[in-house]
């Protein structure tokens, strides 16, 4: 299996500081929501410490389908609405152990693997996606293996450019141009992975590179996939940036990877009144039932000391 050179007892500590504001809300408006996704510990990274502080009382909630955390907020509208949250995040390395002879084929369809083996806007999941992907692996029935042909075809297949991408993550998009952002190159991914009843769903976050030590923020997010194999549990995948870098993303992550939510079309908790959500990396508002466009987001990272 595939393995980077990065120094496996190395870990990243970072603190986050996640600013969000609410303008040009409109007079005579009369209820304003907002839903800010809350930073979780996972396998690979741990919360040490948030601070949350707000203009308007704000409850956590975790959506019903992929359980992401939220912060939620519903109030009378003002004319600008701020939102400052803190947090301390301690990153390691991916362990995930890749040994063929532990995988495990999924019995049937399991419930709790549905969701990330259907089909979703712009993440085809259909005949045609089925006979390339069994194409791809060819004779091989370990699960794990067949993950692993699929990444390597999507590297070997597309071309990272983020100025050239479909701007929502598209199966076909990947398909006729052979070029996008992480988000198309995993759409590609993940379509794969399903036709072939192997459950992958996207991670979005953020890739923390700084050019100096300083403070720095953060201009755009970064996602990649997680697929599950029977045996092993969930493994992370970031053909993104192997495409970008060169280097193996296969049941490894780079230590600057901050996940903030997983999965696409998500209904939010309390739902939405708008169309589920493509993916969500920051804040989304509402006003009066309708999409609020006038949300600005400022994250900002420093690096702190390494262990």
């Amino acid at each position: 299996m595939k393995t980077t050179g990065a120094t496996e007892a190395r870990v990243e500590s970072y603190r986050l500081q996640d600013r969000v504001s609410i303008e040009e809300v409109p007079a005579g408006a009369r209820q304003l929501e907002v839903w800010v996704p809350f930073l979780q510990s996972d396998e690979h990274q741990r919360v040490l410490g948030v601070k949350v502080e707000a203009d308007v009382p704000l409850t956590l909630q975790y959506d019903r389908e992929w359980g992401n955390g939220i912060l939620h907020g519903r109030l009378s509208p003002a004319r600008k609405v701020e939102l400052h949250i803190s947090y301390q995040v301690l990153r390691w390395p991916a362990r995930v152990a890749l040994d063929p002879t532990r995988a495990q084929p999924l019995d049937g369809m399991p419930e709790a693997f549905l969701r990330s083996l259907l089909p979703e806007r712009y993440v085809r999941v259909d005949a045609e996606m089925r006979e390339r992907a069994v194409h791809i692996v060819g004779r091989e029935k370990n699960p794990l293996k067949q993950a692993e042909a699929l990444y390597d075809h999507v590297v070997g297949f597309m071309k990272y450019d983020a100025t050239q991408q479909s701007w929502k993550g598209s199966t076909d998009h990947a398909l006729t141009c052979q070029i996008g952002n992480c988000n198309d190159i995993h759409a590609l991914y993940i379509s794969l992975c399903r036709a072939i009843q192997i459950p992958a769903r996207l991670v979005m976050g953020f890739a923390l590179e700084a050019p100096s030590p300083e403070q720095c923020e953060v201009c755009g997010y970064h996602c990649w996939a997680e697929t599950y194999v029977g045996g092993l549990g969930w493994i992370p995948v970031d053909a993104s940036c192997a495409c970008k870098y060169g280097h193996a993303g296969f049941g490894t992550l780079d230590l600057n990877h901050i996940a903030y939510s997983r999965g696409r079309d998500l209904l939010l908790e309390p739902p939405q009144r708008g169309e589920r959500l493509l993916y969500f990396p920051a804040a989304y508002a509402e006003m009066d039932g309708t999409r609020h466009k006038h949300v600005e987001r400022h994250l900002t990272f420093e690096a702190l000391e390494r262990h």
